[in-house]
């Protein structure tokens, strides 16, 4: 791959240049001084390389002086300190990305929990690397089935160890229900709205606030606005 030119650091500068052609801008933080320059070195001729330096606050301040399009930052330098997530404060638009991540997903799913929005392999070559780079440019985190898998089981069992189960799936009559709830209908109302009994629209009301984890109408009403419309 040849050069991608001198980058400005904002891709939506070049809204009509195709996405693989676009310049790249790259800041990178190590906390090893030879990884840092061996990159630079490796990538300047592949990437726009605008910095390499430590994770400290300086760093942080010229990242968000520079606004690079993605940041790499070396997957023990991520996972041990509060670097990722002080660099998305200072510099929203920039992306975080986790270089030399080992194959185990426990590696992968930490460096998740730090705050990263990708993550490259430490068996990448610096083509795979650029072309990593170039996807998430285009906001395309690559991600195999099997991490992707991981990260879902991750993902569920935090929402378990907080009590946030997923939802159990409303019927058509249920969600029905729900929304003359959110009307404020009564439940004779409603019983005369959907022409069905008063004991079913009962039994339809209990199932829908044990469905939706709350305990009177109004809670249940106030979800109804986040899904979609009532066939």
């Amino acid at each position: 791959m040849g050069s991608l030119g001198v980058c400005d650091g904002s891709a939506e500068r070049h809204p009509d240049v195709p996405s693989r052609l676009r310049p790249v801008s790259v800041f990178i933080v190590s906390d090893v001084r030879l990884l840092q320059e061996g990159l630079a070195a490796l990538l300047q001729p592949i990437l726009q390389v605008v910095g390499a330096a430590p994770p400290d606050e300086v760093t942080i301040a010229r990242v968000a002086a520079l606004n690079p399009r993605v940041v790499l930052i070396d997957s023990v330098t991520a996972r041990r300190s509060r670097v990722v997530r002080d660099m998305a404060a200072a510099a929203p638009a920039s992306c975080v990305v986790a270089f030399a991540v080992g194959d185990d997903h426990a590696e992968i799913l930490a460096c998740a929990d730090a705050g990263v929005q990708g993550y490259i392999a430490r068996d990448a070559t610096a083509e795979e690397l650029a072309g990593v780079v170039r996807q998430i440019d285009d906001r395309d985190f690559p991600c195999s089935p099997r991490i992707a898998a991981a990260m879902f089981q991750h993902a569920a069992a935090i929402a378990r160890a907080h009590g946030l189960a997923p939802l159990s799936p409303l019927t058509t009559r249920e969600r029905q229900v729900l929304t003359l709830i959110d009307r404020g209908l009564t439940n004779k109302e409603i019983a005369t709205e959907l022409a069905i009994g008063l004991t079913t629209v009962k039994n339809h009301v209990h199932h829908v606030l044990d469905k939706l984890r709350v305990k009177r109408r109004s809670a249940a009403a106030a979800k109804v606005r986040t899904m979609d419309p009532v066939p």
